[in-house]
């Protein structure tokens, strides 16, 4: 896979970058109202964003905290979570979350679908618990989507009885209809 793209529908990251930007301000007063924030700037293209995942910043509370970003259109609605690159890839968002100090303190993903929008909030330290007993658990690999290039984790999956995960690893789900969404 190239270092120019961004996986596997192989976009090129200088028009990935643009789209982000115009989503991001597309929703940037929705994402400010989800995450209470007094601001949000976006930071793409450098090196935060490349190497530790982090596109935006927010300042909520007079504290600054890094946000990841996923703007997703699609008809149909997959209810999961989706990171990029498989965990082998030095660009991997896994392995960034995983490995990097310094990584995003939410990843949120945004899902245009035909009459709603979706949006999955994930809080990153408490998600790495369940990526950290995926990996070492050796079960990482299920949820290994080889079309994309990218990991696919159903939100099904993770709100199961057994696992907990909504609740317990941080992560909050919205499905809002689209007339309703900028009122």
């Amino acid at each position: 896979m190239s270092d120019k793209n961004r996986g596997g529908f192989n976009l090129d990251y200088s028009d990935g970058f643009n789209i982000e930007a115009e989503n991001f301000i597309k929703y940037k007063s929705i994402l400010q109202r989800l995450l209470t924030a007094s601001n949000i700037e976006l930071v793409t293209r450098g090196m935060m964003d490349k190497e530790c995942g982090i596109d935006a910043i927010a300042k909520i509370e007079s504290q600054h905290y890094f946000i990841g970003l996923r703007f997703r259109k699609t008809k149909r609605d997959f209810n999961s979570i989706t990171l990029s690159r498989h965990i082998n890839d030095s660009a991997s968002e896994v392995k960034k979350f995983l490995r990097n100090r310094l990584r995003p303190d939410f990843f949120i993903q945004i899902t245009e679908l035909i009459n709603h929008i979706r949006i999955t909030e994930v809080n990153i330290d408490a998600f790495n618990l369940f990526l950290e007993k995926a990996f070492k658990d050796g079960i990482l690999e299920k949820y290994y989507n080889k079309k994309l290039l990218a990991y696919e984790f159903p939100l099904n999956d993770l709100d199961s009885n057994k696992n907990k995960v909504i609740g317990n690893y941080g992560i909050r789900n919205y499905l809002i209809e689209k007339d309703k969404l900028f009122t």
